[in-house]
């Protein structure tokens, strides 16, 4: 007796259904348990202990500040972000998609400029070429009031840690990927270079977030120090158009953005705190405004658009 068309269709919808799962569960496991994985989570706990260790010395309020709700979203936002779900989920779709785009109608800008170099030289030029990137991204999402919709979610975090570094809304973070697409599709790194820029970046990276003074003397006319990043967490609408950098803080000085002088801000995060301390909240809120934005007449609007839209003065 021939199977009924529905039973068929419920087989091979299973059979699909089943394979995607086969694949997501093997996928996500290889990208969890990677040697780049393990050394990401490697890193974050040694920068973890170090200024938890610090901070005890110091005897600052450490219990509170780790035993904060705000530090266990941070901490989620980093497990999302670095155990590799985000990539399996979102961006791994995303990156393929946009390297066939440029296979096939812009093979030109597959110019590896970087091939001929030692890797230390690549490295280094990689890690100048995402800071400077970075930067601009970063001044744009201020600028922007939709971008700035989705960044002041990073902002929204009152208690700063390392791992506030990974608090991002995924509009954001995959705004950032896609920012820097066709500049390394240029520059050519393999994956391996880019690795390593990134191990290195991140120990400043991470570093600036957590809540120190230090100002890294004269070499924070260099590097971004804790302090020099704090000021751009300040709930000054002024400071927060200010201090863009992500790794060098000489991008700031080059293009008219720093402020080196500020005393040091004790408040940080956004004025009234707008943002719901929750990530299913923080996640569906940029879109709650940009809609609110768009059905308010010009005179009521939400308010979207940031206090400072010119940081440059």
């Amino acid at each position: 007796m021939t199977q009924p068309f529905s039973d068929l269709l419920l087989a091979g919808c299973e059979t699909w259904l089943c394979g995607r799962l086969d694949w997501f569960v093997s996928r996500t496991e290889a990208v969890l348990f990677s040697p780049s994985a393990l050394r990401d989570y490697a890193k974050l706990g040694v920068v973890l202990a170090i200024t938890i260790l610090l901070e005890v010395a110091a005897r600052k309020d450490w219990r509170v500040r780790y035993g904060s709700r705000n530090f266990r979203i941070d901490l989620l936002y980093y497990v999302f972000y670095y155990s590799g779900l985000y990539h399996v989920l979102v961006f791994a779709w995303i990156y393929r998609s946009l390297e066939s785009l440029v296979a096939s109608y812009a093979p030109v800008l597959q110019m590896n400029l970087l091939a001929g170099l030692p890797p230390w030289a690549q490295i280094v030029a990689l890690i100048v070429a995402a800071d400077f990137l970075g930067y601009w991204n970063h001044r744009i999402k201020h600028a922007n009031r939709y971008l700035w919709a989705f960044h002041k979610i990073h902002h929204s975090q009152t208690i700063l840690t390392a791992v506030t570094n990974y608090r991002f809304h995924i509009v954001d973070e995959t705004f950032l990927r896609v920012w820097l697409f066709i500049p390394f599709q240029i520059l050519g790194p393999g994956i391996e270079m880019w690795l390593w820029a990134d191990f290195i970046m991140a120990w400043i990276l991470l570093a600036q977030h957590s809540d120190w003074h230090w100002s890294y003397g004269r070499l924070g006319r260099v590097f971004v120090s804790p302090l020099f990043h704090r000021r751009h967490h300040s709930t000054d609408e002024r400071l927060q158009n200010r201090n863009f950098a992500m790794l060098f803080s000489f991008w700031d000085d080059a293009f008219g953005t720093a402020e080196r002088n500020a005393p040091y801000p004790t408040s940080l995060g956004l004025i009234g705190n707008p943002v719901p301390e929750t990530v299913l909240g923080q996640i569906i809120h940029p879109f709650v405004e940009i809609i609110r934005e768009i059905r308010s007449p010009p005179q009521t609007a939400a308010g979207l658009v940031h206090p400072t839209r010119n940081p440059g003065k």
